[in-house]
């Protein structure tokens, strides 16, 4: 977690999305299946656990249980009984389960390429001001760092755009971090196509 050696720019938490049912991917709900030898979930909870961020929040919805029981224990979860109407509500419960004016960084729970390394290159990016969003070849991905003044517009998402609309009507600082910022699973064959792990390039 933290480095009390950072520069402090105001506390960052963590929301990390684990709520949707992964339709595309069959009847096994996507984020407990097993790649590179833990449940697919807990590669993105790891590393924001690892990295510098202040506090993680994960959001479930669908079989929450079986959700929670594949993180670390003590993790901090809310669940959002609204989880099929799209990421907003997610995005919502996660920030009012954060409770505090701190920024927030946004991460999926089914992109495993994540690492501690990258969310710690995106703080060190942020000016506590603009937005930090991660990129792919140029191209806006995830994880996104949104800063404090937008915490109550975050509370006020609805639909399944997530924050898209904040960082078109904001300023954005961009990182690359290649693949990572937009390789997920959408379907079973594309996690055994990457079945090696998080080492597969």
């Amino acid at each position: 977690m933290t480095d009390p050696s950072r520069e402090k720019v105001d506390m960052i938490g963590a929301i990390v999305l684990a709520a949707g049912r992964s339709t595309r991917f069959g009847e096994e709900n996507k984020l407990l299946a097993e790649w590179g030898g833990k449940p697919l979930v807990r590669h993105v909870v790891d590393a924001a656990l690892a990295s510098q961020l202040d506090r993680v929040v994960v959001v479930t919805g669908h079989e929450p249980e079986l959700v929670e029981a594949a993180l670390q224990e003590g993790i901090a979860t809310i669940q959002n009984y609204e989880f099929r109407e799209g990421m907003a509500g997610s995005i919502r419960a996660g920030s009012y389960r954060l409770q505090g004016h701190m920024h927030v960084m946004v991460l999926l729970g089914d992109m495993p390429l994540v690492t501690s390394q990258h969310i710690d290159r995106m703080i060190a990016a942020f000016d506590g001001e603009r937005i930090v969003a991660a990129t792919c070849d140029g191209e806006i991905g995830n994880p996104v760092l949104f800063p404090k003044t937008q915490f109550a517009p975050l509370k006020c998402l609805d639909g399944d755009r997530g924050a898209r609309s904040l960082m078109s009507e904001n300023s954005t600082i961009t990182v690359e971090i290649g693949q990572a910022a937009a390789r997920d699973f959408d379907t079973q064959d594309e996690l055994i196509a990457h079945s090696t792990g998080p080492n597969t390039s």
